[in-house]
């Protein structure tokens, strides 16, 4: 079940406890998906010199003495703080409806639960929302006011959008919202709608979707909204680079974040700029450029949440970009959002307690239910401080056992390698024992009957005995080159052999780590370079490999690496990447990282020496071990 649709399966939960649900699974959901919204508020439709509407009902509020003329006056102020202030929105709803209710004016009430439905929306109370706005329906079809009428079906379709996600539903009411529109007289709302429509409905083909925004363009054009036409260039840019056709966006791009600021609309230039971004997205500097300007701009207008999901949508950019002053940077302004949003919502939770509390008469809360909320609010911060305990737990152990299965995974490559080569080893023993024995054994025997049939050719006159003599002489050196040559054959073999199998051992540990999807490799061990190299030696380079390839993985960020073993005054191993490269400064003071440290250590106990060249253009490790009687075992 969908994020937000799982709170609307709960019959009449209490209004506190569904608000705090409510807020922290759209605070997990904003984390753990990477959505784009940067069209969520069509609903919330942009008019140029909004502010000055809202100056000049403040300006001529306090002299309204006509008590209906002040709740529709109430309406409107809300209204207008739909699209950028929803605490403003929520306290002139209610405040119109207190009005409202005392006066018995069902049309100021039913406008004023639109707008305190709309700020259930945007603090996360999906439910509630959606239940109001059910409860309001049938007023504005009674009295057959179609512009509400559409209104409501956008809303409902927003808050399902959000809250429960029922495509099929959604798909359904922006249907009838059209087929509503179609007998209205005055249709600028409709330019809203088929833009909805074109949003929310996935399945429609292109040709479908370019319909319906010309038809939205062209109800926008009769009325001469420009923000809305400017939406609408926005999503067909959009369309571009879903298309793939991204080559083609930046001067529209441009000119969207040009046209935005010439009318004043914020978060029209907000979605531009985080267009902007997206044609960045592989040059990430750049493109957190323009995400810090879409931030400047959130701030402006006050919107918290918009603050929040630019600033995350930052810190995967900075993240990318792998800088560690703006990952600090963005985390501290998130912080500071973060809390900023919080004590809104602790100011929002107060004005819900006391909407909760108007009633027909107008009676405030007795001092019970007042203890009772009370109570209800710490039991359900105590609830979140556990659940978000228990997770934290769940993940630290989950991070401990990826750990040691890892830790598990290596050692038994290490065993697997290691018995790998001890077969190898007493494969090669045994061949070179058959090798010795046939030079030693056969080679000799064959070698005496040639010398006694050399006696006997020298003591005979006999000279047909002569001649066979001669031929079992003829065939006893055959048989002694061929057995001579075959010992020979398996000394060489059974080096080669150790060769190749060691060369195996440094592929089977590079594809296991560097896979070729990612890595382009280059192994290389020169013919004879570990003839007669023992045990210790061959373990101990795998392990210098090792920790290599763990520092490539970690800090190198390379494509290419390439391991060549060679024998120049000693066994040689040379390991390059072509990765970002190591920190000068902690190489000059000895402050490597503990895998090179650990590359030292082991080159050191087998009395080597290590050189490690590092720049802009990659690092190379170089080992190398002298070839002494005590540490190669040589035959």
């Amino acid at each position: 079940m969908p994020i937000g649709g799982f709170y609307a399966c709960i019959s009449n939960p209490h209004p506190i406890v569904s608000f705090i649900k409510a807020s922290i699974m759209q605070f997990l959901k904003s984390i753990s998906c990477a959505v784009l919204i940067l069209l969520f508020c069509l609903s919330a439709h942009f008019a140029c010199g909004q502010s000055k509407q809202i100056e000049q009902k403040l300006q001529e509020l306090p002299f309204i003495k006509d008590s209906i003329n002040l709740v529709n006056s109430l309406n409107e102020l809300g209204t207008l703080y739909r699209s950028n202030n929803t605490d403003s929105c929520f306290y002139y709803g209610v405040k119109a409806k207190r009005i409202a209710t005392s006066l018995h004016y069902p049309k100021g009430q039913a406008d004023a639960n639109q707008l305190i439905a709309y700020a259930f929306f945007r603090r996360g109370l999906y439910a509630e929302s959606l239940n109001l706005l059910g409860k309001i329906l049938p007023y504005y079809q009674e009295s057959e006011d179609k512009e509400k009428i559409i209104r409501i079906y956008l809303d409902m379709a927003e808050v399902l959008n959000k809250g429960i996600s029922e495509r099929t539903k959604i798909i359904s009411l922006l249907q009838k919202t059209i087929q509503t529109g179609v007998k209205l007289k005055k249709d600028s709302i409709m330019a809203e709608v088929y833009m909805n429509y074109c949003n929310r409905n996935s399945n429609l083909s292109t040709d479908s979707i370019n319909y319906y925004l010309n038809k939205s363009r062209g109800i926008a054009n009769r009325y001469k909204d420009e923000s809305m036409l400017i939406f609408i260039r926005l999503w067909q840019v959009r369309l571009l680079i879903l298309n793939g056709q991204k080559h083609k966006t930046l001067l529209l791009i441009k000119q969207l974040i040009s046209d935005s600021k010439r009318i004043g609309s914020s978060r029209l230039e907000v979605n531009s700029l985080f267009l902007m971004s997206g044609y960045y997205d592989n040059k990430p500097k750049i493109a957190l450029d323009y995400l810090y300007q879409a931030y400047e701009l959130a701030q402006q207008s006050g919107d918290r949440s918009l603050e929040i999901y630019i600033l995350n949508n930052a810190l995967e950019v900075a993240n990318q970009l792998g800088n560690k002053d703006e990952i600090i940077k963005v985390h501290l302004e998130l912080e500071k959002a973060m809390s900023a949003e919080w004590e809104k919502s602790k100011k929002f939770i107060s004005d819900y307690v006391k909407y909760n509390a108007i009633q027909d008469d107008n009676k405030v809360l007795s001092e019970e239910n007042v203890q009772r909320n009370f109570w209800l609010l710490t039991v359900s911060f105590s609830a979140v401080i556990v659940v978000l305990s228990i997770y934290l737990i769940m993940l630290n152990r989950s991070k401990k056992a990826k750990s040691q299965i890892a830790a598990l995974n290596n050692t038994a490559n290490m065993q697997i390698i290691a018995m790998e080569e001890a077969k190898h080893q007493a494969v090669r023993e045994e061949q070179q024992r058959l090798g010795q024995d046939l030079h030693d054994g056969l080679s000799s025997s064959i070698a005496a009957i040639r010398y006694q049939l050399e006696v006997l050719l020298m003591d005979t006159t006999d000279m047909a005995l002569k001649n066979k003599l001669n031929m079992l002489q003829e065939e006893a050196a055959h048989a002694y080159t061929v057995a001579r040559n075959k010992s020979h054959e398996w000394f060489s073999a059974a080096d080669n052999q150790q060769e190749q199998s060691f060369e195996k051992q440094i592929k089977l540990l590079t594809d296991s780590s560097l896979p070729d999807s990612r890595y382009h490799k280059t192994i290389h061990i020169d013919d004879g370079s570990l003839t007669g190299v023992g045990m210790d030696i061959r373990i101990a380079f795998l392990r210098i490999i090792q920790e290599a390839i763990t520092n490539i993985i970690k800090h190198a960020k390379a494509k290419n690496v390439s391991i060549l073993i060679y024998e120049e005054d000693g066994l040689v191993l040379t390991i390059h990447d072509d990765g970002i490269g190591l920190d000068e400064k902690k190489l000059r003071n000895g402050k490597a990282t503990m895998g090179l440290q650990s590359i030292r250590r082991r080159v050191q106990s087998l009395n080597g020496e290590t050189k490690i060249h590092s720049d802009a253009k990659g690092t190379e490790i170089i080992v190398s071990i002298p070839l002494t009687s005590s540490s190669s075992n040589k035959q």
